[in-house]
């Protein structure tokens, strides 16, 4: 029966492909999805797929394909984009200013639809039923935990979705037993000074000068504070304090991320800057006001039994030798999370380096794109193991 929905796949390829350029042309960011929601909903009309419209803050969808059996998967992908101006060079590039696709989700979304759009073609085959979700706010903005509280996940035994990868070739895929990838929590310190004359600083207190120090202290936390063999990462990426050279401000602000595997760790962690903020502000007459996000991002955890039946999937269309169980966990995040800790499920990588053994832009780079020769492949893998699930007890 798969074999059938292959060659669907296949004939549908160019149209997806030409899906994802126009996703990957009109990029939007955190619940500001609303030209790619329609563009989505304008697809499934045509597939002639149910769908519902407006959850997490307006944008995202979910449809609705209802099959034979009693079983019901989850099929989700990222909707948003990243506040980064592209520099491909691309003819499909970016036609909205400082504005990307640079994780790859406009091939999420696409390999989404098509997939929908197969198995809607043979519907009356189907083992069960499948919802495809398609997310706003992945980044940073937890978009998974609306949807889920919204109630994309009910009557929804099993959960998956795919990760484009920059460091595995177009037509492999891997995944990580265990926990996975990281939890993250984001934090926002505010130093608070007193503003001078940047030619008389003893006069104040120069907020920038602690910022500094805060900055420099933050990274001890994890080199000198954790167990070597535990993983954790503090990363300060936005300074911002003052606007002329002649003035020394009363305030400067930090803002990073944190990210740790076991919520214990984390915990750890966040005391720590804490700490570390508050008390390197006070030894230079400062003071720092540490606030963290409402909830951090769950690590993902992927379920042995999970792992093997993404395993059998992604071997039944790639073969035994593109097929990679990785040793290690990944230090990004991912909002899928919460979706896991509700069904089982799992999350894998997929290959979209076009050109194996050189080197393609990493995720979050002006330069990176979902390579189109990764589209098949992840639409084949996702719906092998949409199907594999239903059919399983």
């Amino acid at each position: 029966m798969f074999q059938s929905f292959q060659d669907i796949l296949s004939q549908l390829l160019p149209e997806i492909t030409g899906l994802r350029h126009e996703f990957h042309q009109h990029p939007e960011i955190r619940f500001e999805e609303r030209w790619t929601s329609d563009r989505i909903a304008g697809f499934l009309d045509q597939a002639g797929i149910p769908y519902r419209r407006g959850l997490a803050r307006g944008t995202g969808i979910i449809a609705t394909l209802e099959g034979r059996g009693t079983r019901t998967v989850a099929l989700r992908a990222d909707m948003d984009a990243l506040e980064i101006q592209e520099e491909t060079g691309l003819p499909y590039s970016s036609r909205i200013p400082d504005r990307m696709h640079a994780c790859g989700h406009d091939g999420h979304m696409a390999c989404l639809c098509g997939v929908a759009k197969a198995l809607a073609l043979r519907q009356d085959d189907l083992p069960g039923t499948v919802k495809f979700i398609f997310q706003p706010g992945e980044e940073t903005a937890a978009g998974g935990r609306f949807m889920v509280a919204e109630g994309a996940l009910e009557g929804v035994d099993g959960a998956f979705a795919f990760h484009g990868w920059p460091s595995l070739p177009v037509g492999y895929a891997a995944i990580k037993p265990g926990w996975a990838m990281a939890g993250a929590w984001d934090f926002r310190i505010t130093v608070k000074g007193a503003g001078c004359h940047a030619a008389d600083p003893g006069a104040g207190v120069d907020p920038v000068v602690v910022a500094a120090y805060v900055t420099t202290a933050l990274q001890t936390l994890v080199s000198r504070e954790l167990d070597p063999w535990e993983c954790g990462v503090v990363s300060v990426s936005v300074i911002q304090a003052g606007n002329v050279t002649n003035i020394i401000p009363a305030t400067a602000e930090l803002r990073g991320t944190t990210r740790a595997l076991k919520p214990e760790i984390h915990e750890a962690i966040a005391n720590g800057v804490r700490r570390i903020a508050e008390e390197t502000a006070k030894a230079f007459r400062a003071t720092a006001q540490v606030e963290f996000g409402p909830e951090p991002y769950p690590a993902v955890f992927n379920p042995q039994a999970m792992v093997d039946l993404v395993r059998e999937a992604a071997v039944e269309v790639l073969g035994e030798e593109r097929f990679i169980e990785l040793e290690s966990p990944c230090m990004t995040a991912e909002d899928f999370a919460f979706y896991l800790r509700e069904v089982p499920g799992a999350i894998l990588y997929i290959g979209v380096n076009p050109e194996p053994g050189t080197s393609y832009p990493p995720l979050h780079n002006a330069t990176f794109d979902f390579a189109d020769g990764a589209l098949l492949p992840a639409m084949e893998v996702m719906a092998s193991i949409a199907l594999r699930f239903l059919r399983t007890e």
